[in-house]
């Protein structure tokens, strides 16, 4: 996951949004980073899915939206980054939404010295 927070890093602050059924991630900068992660929630979701023997048709959504910051604590980025992460998940049928959040402030990142 480190490679993901050194892409991360690189961004402008704003918003990962996760596609969860297709397996992609589109940055509010209009760029799809290539994160690790990715493949990972989405390989995650469709165990999941398959343990709880609910078929992918029944989805019609499954997404991830991470807003996040690394200003709000001032450090030298180029050798430490602070993250403050809000996320918010929906998985959607057309019987019932499911809805999840996150908060999580001041997650550090070592950079990667060259």
């Amino acid at each position: 996951m480190g490679d993901d927070y050194e892409t991360i890093a690189a961004l402008p602050d704003g918003r990962l949004s996760f596609d969860l059924l297709a397996g992609s991630v589109t940055h509010s900068g209009g760029t799809s980073p290539s994160l690790w992660i990715t493949g990972e929630l989405h390989a995650w979701l469709s165990a999941r899915l398959v343990k709880e023997g609910i078929p992918v048709a029944e989805l019609q959504t499954a997404s991830l939206d991470v807003d996040f910051r690394t200003d709000r604590i001032a450090t030298d980025k180029k050798k430490i980054v602070s993250f403050d992460f809000q996320c918010h998940s929906v998985l959607e049928t057309s019987e019932k939404k499911y809805e999840g959040k996150l908060v999580e402030r001041h997650t550090y990142h070592q950079r990667v010295k060259n």
